[in-house]
């Protein structure tokens, strides 16, 4: 049950890079895989889809805002039910993005999931994005809206 349990979250770990790699590389279909049929993906109380078609939906609108993203995953932990076939975890990572209105700037926040597998493969039933900071610059000469959208103040935020 111990090396079950170890090669579990060695898969929920590989799920988890998986997710971070297609969004670092854009691919829409690698990064809906990494979702099981019914799940639920959790940007904040007013960004939330269930179903994987809904949340393919939601991450191409957010995306659509970025003209470079790149999100490194950190340290993480798995918990995994007595079945051994679901469980729950929480995920660091930090997010570097430049926006097509030229602002750039960075995130450090968490996931906390739930885990769910299919078929001897793991998906994220649930996914909710926890923020702890983010921090945005000025757009850079010539790359952003011209006129009074423009000067998009700088950012701060800092939720614990």
């Amino acid at each position: 049950v111990l090396e079950n349990s170890k090669s579990s979250s060695d898969a929920i770990s590989d799920l988890v890079h998986r997710y971070a790699d297609a969004v670092n590389h854009r691919d829409p279909a690698a990064w809906s895989a990494t979702f099981a049929s019914d799940a639920s993906w959790r940007l904040g109380s007013e960004r939330e889809a269930k179903g994987r078609v809904e949340i393919l939906s939601l991450w191409t609108r957010e995306m659509q805002k970025f003209r470079k993203v790149v999100q490194i995953v950190g340290s993480g932990s798995v918990d995994l039910d007595r079945s051994g076939r679901a469980g729950s975890g929480r995920w660091h990572f930090q997010e570097h993005f430049e926006r097509e209105d030229g602002t750039s700037g960075f995130m450090v926040a968490h996931y906390d999931d739930e885990y769910l597998q299919v078929d001897d493969r793991w998906f994220f039933a649930t996914r909710s994005l926890v923020l702890h900071h983010r921090r945005t610059s000025e757009p850079k000469a010539g790359t952003g809206p011209s006129g009074p959208e423009a000067s998009v103040p700088s950012t701060c935020q800092n939720s614990d």
